[in-house]
């Protein structure tokens, strides 16, 4: 898995794609306090639990407020989307934060 630039991404593609996308903002893979969400990152993309959801990797850079996360937690700054809509987003620190994350994101309801 590698960082992609946000500019290069097409959002609009994605969220038609994708019922369930979960964006992981970093400046690059050796971001400080990151490593351990990286790895979880990676192993939970595998899992057969997860395999509706769309994995992705964003150079925050572009992203001031990914940005300001993660230099102020030097961990981690996860969003999830469902449908296109953000449902979450937050600085994880671990595999259960992730955890905890994407099993909301599954049992979330949109209320219109």
């Amino acid at each position: 898995m590698e960082i992609i630039n946000s500019d290069k991404v097409n959002w609009p593609e994605l969220f038609l794609k994708y019922e369930y996308i979960v964006v992981n903002y970093q400046p690059d893979l050796e971001c400080p306090g990151c490593y351990e969400t990286n790895h979880v990152f990676i192993e939970l993309s595998k899992k057969q639990e997860f395999e509706e959801v769309k994995f992705l990797w964003v150079d925050s850079r572009n992203n001031p407020i990914a940005e300001q996360f993660i230099k102020k937690t030097q961990s981690a700054f996860i969003a999830v989307f469902k449908d296109g809509f953000l449902v979450e987003c937050n600085n994880v620190t671990g595999e259960q934060d992730l955890r905890d994350m994407l099993n909301r994101l599954l049992v979330f309801k949109i209320k219109l």
